[in-house]
Parts: structure tokens; C-alpha cells; sequence
């Protein structure tokens, strides 16, 4: 990895889709680097971007039918999107593949579903 990240660290414009069971979406390595549905109010209990998904502002648990609690009944999907996108300049845990560096942020997003 480190020799890819001397030739490029990616591009924020790029969205990686983690499918897999819950995510810890609070996680301190996975702060900076989580899509965003910036056409849905969270919380509001509305499908605001018409997509049939309610208040997905982060993603969608398929398993339990909500875009509000992504954890679900497992947290393999929080190991799997570490090893895609988790921040790999703050210091903490790991490094992510596509984690960001030389002091970006939000250099990755990571679009869970």
C-alpha cells in the first residue's frame, strides 16, 4: 500500500459501497470518511429523495429494513469498511486502503449498504 499512496491517494469524488452485515457507523476510524445522502433529512421519517428508502443518510440496513440503525445484528461490516475507508491520518487503529492521508479529510467516502 504504501507504494500505491506514492503515486495517489485517491480522489474525494469516489463512493465505495461496503455490503455486508452492520457497520458501527460511530467508529472513531470511520468518522471522516461516510457518504452522505445529502437529498435525505435524517431523522424526519420521510423518503425525502424519493428513492424508497426512508431517511438513508448514511446508507441502508436491507437485513432489518432501515436507514437508521446500520449496526443490525453483527459488525463485520465495521472490519470490512476499516479496510476500505478508515482514517488513515488521525492517529487511531489501522489505516484504510483508501483511508485518505497527507492530512486529507473525507479523502474516501464509503457508501454502506
Amino acid at each position: 500500500m504504501e507504494a500505491a499512496w506514492g503515486v495517489t491517494k485517491g480522489k474525494s469524488n469516489v463512493v465505495v459501497a461496503v455490503v455486508d452485515t452492520g457497520v458501527q457507523m460511530d467508529h472513531p476510524d470511520l468518522q471522516r470518511n461516510q457518504w452522505v445522502n445529502k437529498g435525505e433529512i435524517c431523522g424526519n421519517g420521510v423518503d425525502d429523495d424519493g428513492n424508497g428508502y426512508v431517511d438513508d443518510c448514511r446508507g441502508y440496513n436491507f437485513g432489518d429494513n432501515t436507514g437508521i440503525e446500520l449496526m443490525g445484528q453483527d459488525s463485520h461490516g465495521t472490519h470490512c469498511a476499516g479496510i476500505v475507508a478508515a482514517d488513515s491520518d488521525n492517529n487511531v487503529g489501522v489505516a484504510g486502503v483508501a483511508g485518505g492521508g497527507g492530512g486529507q479529510t473525507g479523502a474516501r467516502q464509503m457508501h454502506l449498504t
